[in-house]
């Protein structure tokens, strides 16, 4: 996880670097065009393989719809609550309408993205419930993987059909719903994990075939290139899952663990800097304001880490008094 975060912003740089024409060649231009913003897929999946631990130690889902929904909202509202209102109230003057379309994620069918993943992980909670039915249903693991090509398959048709027949729908909601099937991935070798089923040669196969795919299909399938390259990526991480369990890094280990630890607010407050330096001319392209911005936004992300666990051990505590509790 914190490989990926570190890499999504790596990719935001990328991209600060296309748009402006800035530092636009050599690794910089290879990065954006190959490996793009793949590393959210590996979060997705990820993300996935934790919830099935998760419901594993308790399956109640009120308590892990409890749970889940408080760890990303109270980050969530206590910065995107003011970046929202610097944006459509003081920046914009788009008026308060406006801001509650973009605070609750209504404005996502407009094209408007700035939170879109909040948007994507949040829907990925909803059904976690119902695709860990599916997976526990599962007799062996071939079944499991039977089950899982059974979902992706479907909602791939589902997925073509609106990009056929929705119109503007699809392209504003692709970044997310293309997403879905790696954490639907995840889910499945959650199980695989947790009954310690890992077989570290198949992401060998996957890494191997996923380059052969890139090479043969053509450029011109946008969702089945997202999946190649999703699992691409997810097949480098467990590559390096390996590595660190054989390497012994110190520092740059722990600092990793640090990032994936704070992986979500690393997110928030990331890609609110870096939208309101750019809206002030502060181009990200250049590497002195890239190096501005991720130092406001390690500072920031601990801030925000502490402010949060107060918040949600708040909650917990006035839960508890509300049932009467000690």
């Amino acid at each position: 996880m914190g490989i990926s975060i570190l890499l999504i912003m790596l990719y935001h740089f990328t991209e600060d670097c296309h748009n402006s024409g800035v530092h636009f060649n050599g690794w910089v231009q290879f990065y954006y065009k190959y490996i793009h913003s793949s590393s959210v897929d590996t979060f997705l999946f990820l993300s996935g393989l934790g919830l099935y631990y998760s419901m594993k130690k308790n399956p109640d889902i009120m308590a892990f719809y409890r749970r889940r929904l408080t760890k990303i909202l109270i980050p969530y509202v206590v910065i995107a609550f003011p970046a929202w209102i610097w944006k459509d109230l003081i920046f914009k003057k788009s008026g308060i309408y406006n801001f509650v379309k973009d605070f609750t994620f209504l404005s996502f069918k407009n094209g408007v993205k700035w939170y879109w993943y909040i948007f994507l992980i949040l829907i990925c909670y909803l059904i976690f419930p119902y695709i860990f039915r599916i997976v526990e249903h599962a007799k062996d693991s071939l079944e499991g993987e039977l089950h899982l090509l059974t979902l992706v398959g479907v909602y791939t048709v589902m997925l073509m059909g609106l990009k056929l027949y929705g119109g503007d729908t699809y392209g504003n909601f692709e970044i997310a719903l293309t997403r879905i099937p790696i954490f639907l991935a995840g889910c499945f070798y959650g199980r695989s994990s947790y009954e310690q089923r890992e077989s570290y040669w198949k992401w060998g196969v996957i890494f191997i075939g996923c380059l052969a795919a890139l090479y043969l299909f053509p450029a011109d399938m946008p969702i089945l290139n997202r999946y190649i390259n999703g699992l691409l990526n997810v097949s480098i991480c467990a590559g390096l899952a390996v590595f660190f369990t054989k390497v012994n890094t110190g520092v740059v280990e722990k600092f990793l663990k640090w990032c994936g630890l704070h992986s979500l607010e690393l997110y928030l407050t990331h890609v609110t800097v870096r939208r309101i330096m750019i809206s002030y001319g502060f181009h990200t392209s250049h590497y002195r304001y890239e190096g501005i911005m991720i130092g406001i936004s390690f500072v920031l992300a601990f801030l925000l880490a502490v402010v949060s666990r107060g918040l949600q051990k708040l909650i917990h505590i006035k839960r508890r008094e509300d049932k009467g509790e000690k």
